[in-house]
């Protein structure tokens, strides 16, 4: 049965991180199997300042419509089994998810 959820993608990132080239190669690979909308936000520019100081310590993070996913690092095969998920529940499974970005 197919399912009419949409899913958005974010990725914080900024353009010094070598962690998020990695993250963004798995993103792509899983985007060939599993269609979603991603937006990229750059946690240095000045109109996501609340994203740096809540992230910048942690990226690569990933939200998937405004919900934490992932931090450090995207693996291709948790992404794909929390988007297949996703789209039969349209609830994010929160075993598969990282643990939440404390901030002060």
């Amino acid at each position: 049965m197919a399912s009419a959820n949409r899913m958005i993608l974010t990725l914080f990132t900024s353009k010094s991180c070598s962690l998020c080239i990695d993250a963004k190669y798995t993103i792509d690979q899983v985007r060939r199997k599993i269609p979603f909308d991603l937006i990229q936000k750059d946690i240095k520019l000045s109109e996501n300042s609340v994203w740096f100081h809540k992230y910048k310590y942690d990226i690569p993070v990933l939200h998937l419509n405004d919900q934490f996913l992932f931090k450090h690092k995207v693996k291709q095969d948790k992404l794909e089994l929390v988007l297949k998920r996703f789209q039969e529940t349209g609830k994010i499974s929160s075993e598969f998810v990282d643990e939440e970005v404390k901030t002060d």
